[in-house]
């Protein structure tokens, strides 16, 4: 009998799984697609691989990196290279350079940055949004070039109308500080944005398959969509599935699914207040569009961000400037990101003609030659990130207080908790959640 249930196989639930094991605590897991991963899986086109989105590791958690470790020994590699940014007409270092701020605003612009800068730490205010945030911790100007522009891009939304907790969840680390000593001093890097991160040989999705290579297949029910919950007496009782079949769920159950679509599982069981509340957010959703070149290399970026709206791109990443192995000798890929809403016109252009649309983007600003593209790959990626607009904490409140009154479910993982995170703190979280089930209290988890 399974004393833990966890809905959703992807980072957060498949690490749940893995540290669940570990301790010899029964489980199950519950996954719709037939396929483990969710936002970590690496795809592979002939000798091409390529990651859903420009992953990395990074080695913020000693004790988890060294889980990690364990699992791909060698094939966890260090990773140096930089990122760049698309405006002016130029590609500009993220962060900027003194020499590239120079060329790019022109010595006086560059001097107002440095300026601006300056002047935001002897005027603190508080921030309504992400405008004012953007604002008042970087100055206008580069605010604007480096931030707002690609965040409003990303997230769909006007930056005022963006919480101020889109920096705190995606752009942690990235402060005055950090970017001021980039532009005056570059020889002094950052850990957050010089480059540097850990990355798996055979693309990030190895992780993934290492951690659920340990775990029994009789623990794994991929292909199985849930279509209901039952709740009685304050707990989970049954799971209903689109098959028709249905399971009882004798212990601890925790969600990693979107917390929306979770509401809607749960139904009557919960107050009207929170289903209105879940009504109310929304995820971003990501296209993404793989692009194999004859040519063995197009730059040395990690990432190129692309914050122009004329451009339907946001982000390019380049696999095999992560790993060799992504490519074959002679050959490399782009990876282009379409962020769009579900029914919005991106989301409904077909998969060809996006695809030619980004051939075309790319192309205008210098990244590749049409003629050089030998074919292409789409993928979809829903409910990419949670989109973080002014009072989307209140929502949140509302939803965990009614889903407190479930006494044996539980939410984790950037859907499931509506809480951006990378993988090491989602593999955390499991790894505390596991260690907190013999407590009598109810875990600590994450929370918006």
């Amino acid at each position: 009998m399974s004393e833990l249930t966890i809905l959703g196989g992807g980072p957060a639930g498949v690490g749940l799984a893995y540290y669940a094991h570990r301790s010899g605590l029964p489980f199950v897991l519950y996954e719709k697609s037939q396929e483990l991963g969710g936002m970590c899986r690496t795809f592979r086109h002939g000798e091409h691989r390529w990651d859903a989105g420009a992953h990395r590791f990074h080695d913020r958690d000693p004790e988890v990196t060294d889980d990690v470790r364990s699992l791909l020994g060698a094939d966890l590699r260090p990773v140096c290279a930089p990122s760049q940014v698309w405006t002016r007409g130029r590609f500009v270092d993220f962060p900027p350079t003194p020499l590239n701020a120079a060329l790019s605003y022109g010595a006086f612009g560059a001097a107002r940055i440095g300026l601006e800068l300056l002047k935001t730490q002897s005027r603190p205010r508080a921030a309504a949004n992400f405008q004012d945030f953007a604002d008042n911790r970087f100055g206008p100007t580069l605010a604007r070039e480096l931030l707002v522009n690609y965040s409003q891009k990303l997230w769909g939304l006007p930056a005022g109308q963006l919480s101020p907790d889109v920096a705190t969840r995606r752009l942690h680390g990235m402060t005055l500080r950090s970017l001021f000593m980039e532009l005056v001093s570059p020889g002094r890097k950052t850990a957050h944005i010089d480059g540097r991160f850990l990355y798996p040989r055979l693309g990030y999705g190895q992780i993934i398959e290492r951690l659920s290579a340990c775990l029994s297949k009789d623990s794994l029910r991929t292909g199985r969509e849930i279509s209901g919950i039952e709740v009685e007496g304050g707990k989970v009782r049954k799971l209903y599935f689109r098959d028709g079949t249905r399971e009882e769920t004798p212990g601890r159950v925790v969600s990693t699914l979107p917390v929306t679509f979770l509401v809607k599982l749960l139904g009557d069981a919960l107050p009207a207040a929170a289903r209105e509340a879940a009504e109310r957010l929304c995820f971003r959703q990501i296209r993404l569009v793989f692009l194999r070149l004859d040519q063995e290399r197009v730059s040395p970026n990690a990432s190129i961000y692309i914050p122009e709206t004329r451009y339907c791109v946001s982000r390019v990443s380049e696999p095999k400037n992560r790993s060799s192995d992504a490519a074959p000798a002679g050959e490399t890929a782009l990876v282009a990101e379409v962020p769009c809403f579900s029914g919005d016109a991106l989301d409904r252009l077909p998969a060809a003609a996006l695809a030619a649309r980004v051939v075309d983007e790319l192309s205008q600003i210098g990244l590749l030659r049409s003629e050089r593209v030998r074919e292409w790959r789409h993928v979809l990626l829903p409910n990419a990130y949670p989109v973080y607009a002014v009072g989307y904490e209140r929502e949140m409140r509302t939803i965990r207080a009614a889903l407190s009154s479930i006494s044996n479910l539980d939410t984790m993982g950037r859907a499931g908790a509506f809480h951006y995170s990378h993988l090491h703190e989602q593999l955390r979280f499991g790894k505390d959640y596991v260690a907190t089930l013999g407590k009598r209290s109810r875990p600590a988890l994450e929370t918006a």
